[in-house]
């Protein structure tokens, strides 16, 4: 599987950005917190994720937007692995919650034991 993250990939819908927000389940693991639905629509990938980083923790933008790509790249190298254990489409949000940036390789495991929990409570529905 390629290893880019595509425009396709992204969740920017408004509808299922509301939806998720009012009847998404969460998972939450320090330093992120996932919200995700199931959805029943047809898509080219799995998984239709967006990321988000608090403005009143990080006012300033180019920090937000720093955390987001180290947050993006470390998705993109862990998603082969993520799409491996799914058989239904999601959307998925993920929110970094703490105050200060963390070193990527830390992110980089907290990212996957996220995503474990996540792959274990949809093993645990179905």
């Amino acid at each position: 599987m390629s290893q880019s993250f595509h425009k396709t990939e992204r969740l920017k819908s408004k509808i299922i950005f509301d939806e998720l927000i009012a009847s998404g389940s969460t998972i939450k693991k320090h330093p992120f917190i996932l919200v995700w639905k199931k959805l029943n629509v047809d898509q080219s990938y799995p998984i239709r994720i967006a990321f988000s980083v608090s403005k009143k923790r990080f006012p300033l933008a180019v920090d937000r937007n720093e955390m987001k790509r180290k947050i993006r790249e470390a998705y993109r190298l862990k998603k082969s692995d993520i799409y491996a254990n799914l058989k239904n489409n999601y959307a998925v949000l993920l929110i970094y919650t703490p105050k200060e940036k963390i070193k990527r390789d830390l992110l980089n495991n907290k990212l996957t034991l996220v995503f474990e929990r996540f792959i274990d409570d949809i093993k645990e529905r179905t």
